[in-house]
């Protein structure tokens, strides 16, 4: 398979993921991809119940598979996309995808500076115990701001 068709399947898989329903009548997620030229994110996903709570996410997908100890996602992101992300000022997040199993992502968070991701940790599977421990983080996130811009020289 095509560099870029592992790529692509990744980003049609991504958004399956963030979208179980987990139990409720709607998903705690709306995924909206940003285009293929966007730099850096792929989507921009909103709170289902709080539109205006986002983050931003980078699909990594692969058909590489795991290394062996510990084990990790063979799935790299380059220093300059780790930087991006850090000076993003919202929540930013990698996704590795596990192409062959298609049913399998895992979640880093990349908002404090670090070194780039030579492979993925296994430690954050994306399930409906991790959607909605996401939700409550991104909710307690949004909910602590202000974001008004008060002093904007463009008011009446």
């Amino acid at each position: 398979m095509a560099r870029d068709d592992i790529g692509e399947r990744g980003q049609w898989l991504f958004p399956i993921l963030m979208t179980e329903l987990c139990g409720r009548p709607e998903p705690y997620f709306r995924p909206r991809f940003l285009g293929d030229k966007y730099p850096t994110f792929d989507f921009i996903i909103e709170l289902v119940d709080h539109p205006a709570y986002y983050f931003f996410v980078q699909v990594k997908a692969t058909l590489q598979g795991y290394t062996k100890d510990p084990v990790r996602l063979k799935v790299q992101v380059s220093q300059d996309d780790i930087d991006r992300m850090v000076a993003c000022p919202a929540p930013s997040y990698v996704v590795g995808i596990d192409v062959e199993t298609m049913k399998v992502g895992y979640l880093l968070s990349v908002n404090d500076p670090r070194p780039h991701v030579a492979s993925l940790t296994t430690r954050f599977p994306i399930s409906c115990d991790t959607l909605r421990q996401l939700q409550d983080e991104f909710h307690a996130f949004w909910s602590n701001r202000d974001m008004v811009l008060a002093a904007s020289r463009f008011r009446e």
